[in-house]
């Protein structure tokens, strides 16, 4: 028995000092956007050799005029953009500091009416509707956000309810109505699609800020990926970049891409998508993503990856996003998620969807779930309808204070869902050992099913071995197995963790 104090210095020694505590429950309302403007204001200086742009140019005209292979050096300033750029095969598009490409135009000619000020817009007729959004939120899909002083404002329904740090945006009138005097602020309404759009392969951008586009849910600012596996946009290189503030993913990643050191942070809908063969994200910071309402039952958060092979995500800082941090869903096999520290997600830490083989090994998850639905949803690890011919491995993680520790769910909710290329999707050839798992009261590990198939528990080579678990009570259930809450003692008598551990925190 260790006190709790014990216990948080044990955690420390593999984690932050945040590993081992809990999340308090939230309702759907999408707080304010925090943090993350107060991170880097640009990237760091890099020497770029090759055709030198300004933003005066049109950046466009200069790629068609040259052949593939090209770097082009982004001179510091603001380069505006109403269409994204169209890269050619091997083009590198490289910042120096202060380079910033936007998707938001300038709004001027402001006019008075008491405490508000309109004026006209660079608004479609008709708003987008793509992507489901939160009960709280049902303008989610409205691509065109408004910014002051680059902070996003929140939308109101009507001329009326605007107030300070919202907006009101009619899109019949062409009108935008604010609360704040525009005078000694920078108001801009996004407006392009996308910032950077695949038609080749082999593209490298790196050492520029990317922001403020008005891409819809599903699409990226930064676009690698296009509509099939199969077309251009593989062989990309992310690298350095500072993205932020665009409505719906930061990154679009097809396979082979290399996605390195960049903060993603402030999407209205994801940090980064991504599908295709053999990409590696890593050493990124990617954090409060998914502010412009999305529900995350759908599809929000820090990251998602659909119908890949050879995936793998290392080094990542994810954290306070609203949806999990890092989501597989979709017939994703041979993914590795490894020494990533996932950190305050409204939804799962990982999140291994209707997938296949894995390693999820050496990461660091703690206080994640805190819009928990119940049951052993929203877990520091969520195994959930997954299983391949080889092994999902869950070794050597500290998970804490999350909605609940690690979670295998034999769920219908999704199963029958494709693509399915390797099998249906089936909780099978799990093994969960030398993890580190911190619980508290109503917290719990295990398996668990909906479907009345009971083969999770018996048949399907499913195992926790040799695992730690640091809890408030050995006498109380914080485990769940053959469709009954257990304590620890009971746990063991089933077979589990014969070779575990558990530690009663004391206060």
């Amino acid at each position: 028995m260790v006190s709790l104090a014990s216990a948080m210095a044990i955690c420390m020694l593999v984690a932050l000092p945040a590993a081992c505590q809990s999340a308090d429950n939230q309702t759907d309302s999408v707080p304010p956007s925090r943090a993350g403007f107060t991170g880097p204001v640009g990237p760091v200086p890099r020497s770029c050799d090759g055709v030198v742009v300004d933003p005066s140019d049109n950046i466009q005209s200069v790629i068609d005029a040259h052949p593939a292979e090209t770097t082009y050096c982004f001179s510091p300033g603001m380069y505006r953009l109403e269409q994204p750029l169209r890269p050619k095969e091997g083009d590198a598009l490289i910042g120096h500091q202060g380079a910033v490409v936007s998707g938001a135009r300038v709004l001027t000619g402001w006019q008075q009416h008491a405490n508000t000020w309109s004026t006209t817009g660079f608004l479609p007729t008709v708003p987008g509707n793509h992507g489901e959004c939160l009960k709280s939120v049902p303008t989610c899909a409205y691509a065109e956000d408004v910014f002051l002083d680059k902070h996003r404002l929140t939308r109101v329904a009507s001329p009326d309810a605007v107030t300070p740090g919202t907006v009101h945006a009619d899109y019949r009138a062409n009108t935008i109505t604010i609360g704040d005097d525009p005078g000694p602020h920078l108001v801009e309404q996004a407006v392009a699609p996308s910032l950077v759009r695949a038609t080749a392969d082999d593209v490298t951008v790196a050492n520029l800020v990317l922001e403020q586009a008005a891409n819809e849910a599903q699409v990226a600012a930064v676009e690698s990926r296009q509509a099939t596996p199969r077309e251009s946009g593989s062989g990309w290189r992310i690298h350095n970049n500072e993205v932020r503030g665009n409505h719906g993913a930061g990154l679009g990643l097809a396979g082979r891409a290399v996605v390195t050191a960049n903060f993603v942070h402030h999407q209205g809908q994801l940090g980064f998508g991504a599908w295709g063969t053999g990409s590696d994200v890593s050493g990124n910071e990617m954090s409060f993503n998914g502010v412009a309402g999305y529900s995350p039952d759908w599809e929000a958060g820090g990251g998602k990856i659909w119908h890949t092979d050879r995936y793998t995500v290392t080094h990542n800082d994810v954290h306070d996003n609203l949806g999990p941090g890092l989501w597989t869903d979709g017939g994703n096999i041979h993914t590795e998620y490894s020494a990533n520290k996932i950190t305050g997600n409204w939804g799962a830490g990982i999140q291994h969807e209707i997938s296949y083989d894995a390693t999820i090994r050496d990461n660091v998850i703690s206080a994640n779930g805190s819009r928990h639905k119940g049951w052993s949803w929203e877990a520091g690890i969520q195994i959930q309808s997954s299983g391949g011919t080889g092994l999902i491995e869950v070794a050597g993680n500290v998970v804490s204070g999350n909605a609940n520790g690690i979670a295998v769910i034999e769920s219908g909710h999704r199963a029958t869902e494709e693509p399915a290329p390797y099998g249906p999707h089936v909780v099978r050839n799990i093994l969960v050992h030398d993890n580190r798992v911190t619980m508290s009261a109503g917290q719990s590990t295990g398996a668990v099913q909906d479907i009345g198939d009971t083969a999770v528990f018996t048949g399907r080579n499913n195992r926790f071995e040799a695992n730690t678990y640091y809890l408030p009570s050995l006498p109380e259930p914080h485990f769940f197995w053959n469709d009954t809450e257990l304590t620890w003692a009971r746990w063991r008598a089933l077979g589990n963790d014969v070779n575990g551990r558990a530690v009663r925190i004391t206060r």
